[in-house]
């Protein structure tokens, strides 16, 4: 094999090797493109599938408890939105169907063993065609049913079938470059070479001698080169004086060098091999906080005291040795004094006197600038709110991505064009007045107002508006910033639906748990008593079992107003489950209080329910009273789970009763 390379041309040992190196890289390049492309296609399709599973099933939980198969129809068509999804199964957690959500326009192809086998464990696969996931419709961190999705990889397929053309295509046109490219390399490099070597052989062999001092002068190559040989020897003397002359300059450069070293702001340090430094300048005190005497002689290491030395040390012998140079590499470190600094560090060999120049510049506060820019200008375009910089004279000059979501104008159609384009205020000179005084008096303003979008629609924004002086300059901007006034409802709302009962509108047990965490913590500091009453309504099942259900949600929104009337402001009403109420009330100043507002609640209750015409029902309820005091370590599981037990107390001591679980005291 050797000794068929070895008589191989110079052109076939360079194209071979180089041919087949682009095409072999080309190829690997384009299958490590392609694989990574496509876990990238399906980790996105993966996540926006769960996303929208996600948001559609925090919508689906009212339907799955009430077991509404109409509204849980209506909110799984929201899958439509992908047109991908195939099929969407949402099956309670044994498995029978709720409702399903069926796309027409594309076959579903239902999974393997193996593949239902892999989804059951990791929740979902990416099979030949389909991907299979499963997404729980969680109340509470418990599952209540589950959506089995098929998601049609008809995309990713023709991403294959594409890629494969385009990579195809790019093979040949990277080959016929690469013979163009060893053509040309052929021409330009090779065959003058050939040239020259068949030259040289000729003299080599004295097949075309040619004298030094040729008696007949010739004009080829060979002639050529001796000619200019004889007039490099002429030239020499020449040669020599100037050199004297050059060395003259060279020493007045040398002193002008050193001028400029000692005048740079950058610490330069020369280093040996051993790493100690040899020479450095003055800028070292206000960079290093050591003078040029005290750096030499000591180690780049102890001048620096960099973060993680055992790496910087490594790290260090390599450019020492030359392996590897520092190309304005960012270290932190600590001065003498115990300044935190960050350096930037370059070096060079100086490969005659076998050792290393370093140049150091303190860009601590270059870089602390820099972070700050950096994180202005992701604040301003990452910002959720709409920000739009105007000039003294109304015309806007920089809008942020979510000015165009919000109002619907491209950067392009609004930068340049006067503010009133969006905030007409003509029709109200007395806002436009006002904000006007409060900016020239207190630079500021804000408020509510409802600018025009493109298309012609109104948006309620809330308005920060601000005018700022120019650094170094006597001109003034003014910044407004605007909240979508829309998504901050739409947040109460939903935060409002999380923490309180959908049929009572009263707290839930999440609220319940987090309004007796602040009792409890301010309780500490102001020793007050405050009770829990947990109440249960006697024969409630009942009411069910011969009305129906809707009279029972009937009756339990009767009994929430009521509670609600019956108790302070101040104090808590919220729905656990079932007929189990909880009433916070805080704060107790006597145990007459308690058996006055227990007897209330009862009376309450028991007041006449009417549920029609000619029904009207009774009912009564039982109720456990736990005190709970400042001087004892309880937690709200043992509040709740005392005053459940005293309720039970109440249960089997006749029902219509009212239990304390403890004594009252006062703190």
């Amino acid at each position: 094999m050797s000794r068929l390379i070895d008589r191989l041309s110079l052109s076939q040992r360079l194209s071979i090797p180089v041919m087949g190196f682009i095409v072999l890289a080309f190829i690997s390049l384009q299958f490590i493109t392609y694989q990574t492309f496509l876990k990238i296609e399906k980790e996105n399709l993966l996540s926006q599938t769960q996303v929208l599973a996600n948001g559609v099933g925090m919508n689906l939980t009212a339907a799955v408890l009430f077991n509404d198969h109409l509204d849980g129809t209506e909110i799984m068509s929201a899958f439509k939105a992908a047109p991908l999804v195939a099929r969407v199964r949402l099956e309670h957690p044994d498995h029978s169907l709720f409702v399903q959500y069926i796309n027409p326009d594309i076959e579903f192809v239902s999974p393997t063993q193996e593949e239902q086998h892999d989804v059951a464990k990791q929740s979902y696969h990416f099979g030949p065609e389909m991907l299979y996931l499963t997404v729980p419709v969680m109340l509470d961190n418990e599952p209540i049913a589950h959506m089995h999705i098929g998601v049609s990889l008809k995309t990713l397929q023709e991403m294959r079938i594409t890629h494969f053309q385009v990579s195809f295509m790019l093979l040949l046109a990277i080959i016929a470059l690469t013979a163009y490219i060893i053509n040309r390399v052929q021409a330009w490099v090779i065959h003058p070479i050939s040239q020259l070597n068949h030259a040289v052989n000729r003299i080599i062999k004295d097949e075309n001698p040619s004298p030094i001092t040729p008696q007949t002068q010739t004009y080829d190559e060979v002639g050529e080169l001796v000619s200019c040989f004889n007039s490099m020897q002429k030239k020499l003397d020449e040669r020599e004086a100037k050199i004297h002359a050059t060395l003259n300059q060279l020493s007045e450069e040398i002193a002008f060098a050193d001028d400029v070293i000692e005048t740079v702001q950058h610490a330069l340090l020369v280093v040996n091999q051993s790493g100690t430094i040899t020479l450095a300048n003055d800028a070292s005190l206000s960079v290093l906080g050591l003078s040029a005497d005290k750096v030499k002689g000591l180690s780049l290491t102890d001048v620096l005291h960099t973060e993680q030395p055992d790496i910087f040390n490594q790290q260090l012998e390599a450019v020492l040795n030359d392996q590897q140079q520092f190309d304005h590499e960012i270290r932190k470190g600590v001065t003498s004094s115990g300044q935190s600094r960050t350096y930037q560090i370059l070096s060079r060999p100086l490969e005659h006197r076998r050792q290393t120049l370093f140049a150091i510049e303190d860009v601590t506060k270059k870089q602390q600038a820099e972070q700050q820019q950096k994180m202005a200008a992701q604040v301003f375009d990452s910002s959720q709110d709409a920000i739009m910089l105007l000039s003294d004279s109304g015309i806007i000059n920089m809008v942020n991505p979510a000015f165009s979501r919000f109002l619907g104008y491209h950067p392009d159609e609004a930068i340049g064009r006067h503010f009133h384009i969006l905030f007409d205020l003509g029709k109200d000179s007395k806002v436009e007045l006002a904000i006007r005084q409060a900016l020239k008096k207190t630079h500021h303003w804000h408020g509510e107002l409802s600018p025009v979008c493109k298309d012609g629609s109104f948006i309620p924004l809330f308005l920060r508006i601000n005018r700022i002086q120019i650094s170094h300059s006597n001109e003034f901007q003014t910044v407004v910033i605007a909240s979508d006034l829309r998504s901050m409802k739409k947040m109460r709302r939903l935060e409002h639906l999380a923490t309180h009962d959908p049929l009572t509108n009263l707290a839930n047990r999440s609220k319940l748990h987090q309004e007796l965490v602040q009792v409890l913590s301010k309780q500490k500091s102001k020793s007050s008593v405050f009770a829990v009453l947990f109440i249960d309504l006697d024969d409630f099942k009942t009411v069910n079992d011969t009305y129906g259900h809707s009279a029972g949600d009937k009756v339990l929104k009767i009994i929430a107003e009521r509670l609600l009337r019956t108790v302070r402001k101040s104090d808590m009403v919220a729905r656990l489950a079932g007929d189990e109420f909880v009433t916070i009330i805080n704060p107790v100043a006597s145990r007459d209080d308690i058996s006055f507002t227990c007897e209330r609640i009862l009376a309450r209750i028991m007041e006449p329910i009417s549920l029609g015409k000619k029904t009207q029902l009774n009912i009564g309820a039982s109720i456990g009273c736990y005190y709970v005091y400042s001087d004892e370590s309880q937690d709200v599981d043992d509040i709740l789970r005392r005053a459940d037990k005293a309720m039970y107390g109440a249960k089997l001591s006749g029902k219509g009763r009212i239990i304390e679980f403890n004594q009252f005291r006062t703190n």
